[in-house]
């Protein structure tokens, strides 16, 4: 005698992300003695897509570049070495954003690029948005697999 029991539990939050647990109980009975074994598994899901992750990963990435290349030109970094690098990625990354605001002088000697700071902020806005989007996008997959 088989006895299979399956339980499917979705929670949806606020449509960012849906958890679920997926429960499935076996009971056997040896044809021989009659005893009872019974076997049980529980699997667990986010239901948060990858591409949410992806793209938070990327713009930490970017964000970070940019934020060491204010921090650098603000305090007169020499422009070597790893300063050199996160110079250049700074520049390339806040180049849409050049031209915007006027870099002002620093009291140390250095820089403010506020193309730096406009940039983060678009970036992180857009990464938001995206991220969102993903998200929506996901949810709404789940749903109709439900």
């Amino acid at each position: 005698m088989i006895d299979t029991q399956v339980q499917d539990r979705v929670e949806t939050g606020d449509g960012q992300s849906y958890r679920g647990v997926t429960s499935t109980t076996q009971t056997t009975a040896d044809p021989v003695t009659g005893a009872a074994t019974r076997r049980s598994s529980t699997r667990t899901w986010s239901g948060q897509s990858p591409l949410v992750g992806i793209i938070g990963l990327m713009a930490a990435v970017v964000i970070v570049l940019l934020a060491l290349d204010f921090i650098f030109h603000a305090t007169g970094a020499a422009n070597v070495g790893f300063g050199a690098f996160i110079f250049s990625a700074g520049t390339f990354l806040a180049s849409p954003f050049t031209g915007i605001f006027k870099a002002t002088q620093a009291s140390t000697g250095g820089v403010i690029v506020w193309a730096d700071i406009m940039a983060i902020v678009v970036y992180a806005f857009v990464a938001g948005v995206l991220s969102k989007l993903a998200s929506m996008a996901a949810g709404s997959r789940a749903k109709r697999a439900i």
